[in-house]
């Protein structure tokens, strides 16, 4: 009964790491834990999928009060700035951001993350069957998609993923259905100001070790962040959250995205 109970948390552990890491999109090229393709709905042995908005997983912490973080030590090393504080997005949007262009807008750049190295981005279909780039862009159009990026500074890894639907209840209830798939593991849930439509945070093992996670709705947008490599901030994450659910309004407003660290 030892035996199963350990192998049972091992499972649990990978579960939940695919999809706070960004599965295929955006694995971590420096841990041999970084996530792995998902596929739809129910979850893989690599993790739950993050393909066709499965990133995230929503608790039941939109109901928190939307309050500003409170500055915390930076996650980042002192060659990186850190995270301003910022007010948390609540909007409920229903427009539908299915332009391949639009989703890499909306993933952080080099000017929203002053200080810290890109090392990783792309954006492809939800099924991560086409990448959307060159002539394959065509066949990107109109369809649910995924977008990734992965960022560094000295020791700390900060990921950025965006999984589009096309419509609200679709994310929600994507988002209902991968939830139900963390309900084990050493993963704990984390108490943080809520975040989009909906929210939740998680702090455990990820590839480069002790991480937070977060991942939010965002009208028919599912999206995590994660942070990991040096001291777990979950007040610095959070931030980092923010400014990639403003980017998301932003783009479902019909606007440029070009929020930073910091906007309100």
């Amino acid at each position: 009964m030892g035996g199963r109970r350990v192998l049972a948390a091992v499972a649990a552990a990978g579960v939940l790491t695919g999809v706070l890491t960004g599965c295929s999109s955006g694995g971590s090229s420096k841990g041999a834990g970084g996530a792995a393709a998902g596929s739809a709905a129910a979850p893989a042995a690599s993790g739950p999928a993050t393909t066709g908005a499965a990133t995230g997983t929503a608790g039941a912490s939109a109901s928190a009060p939307a309050a500003a973080d409170t500055p915390g030590a930076a996650s980042a090393p002192a060659s990186a700035p850190a995270p301003a504080a910022a007010e948390a997005p609540h909007a409920d949007l229903e427009a539908a951001l299915l332009d391949d262009k639009v989703v890499g807008q909306v993933l952080p750049d080099a000017k929203a993350m002053t200080g810290w190295e890109e090392e990783k981005r792309k954006v492809d279909t939800a099924d991560h069957q086409v990448t959307c780039a060159g002539a394959a862009a065509a066949s990107c159009a109109g369809k649910p998609l995924s977008g990734s990026v992965r960022f560094s500074s000295g020791d700390v890894v900060v990921r950025f993923l965006v999984d589009t639907l096309p419509s609200r209840d679709a994310a929600a209830q994507r988002l209902k259905e991968n939830y139900a798939s963390y309900s084990a593991g050493p993963f704990k849930k984390v108490d943080t100001p809520a975040l989009g439509s909906e929210s939740q945070a998680f702090q455990g093992p990820l590839a480069e070790g002790e991480g937070v996670g977060i991942v939010v709705r965002s009208g028919t947008v599912v999206a995590s962040v994660t942070s990991e490599g040096g001291p777990v901030d979950v007040p610095a994450t959070r931030r980092f959250a923010v400014m990639l659910v403003n980017r998301i309004e932003q783009a479902q407003a019909g606007k440029t995205p070009d929020a930073g660290l910091g906007a309100a």
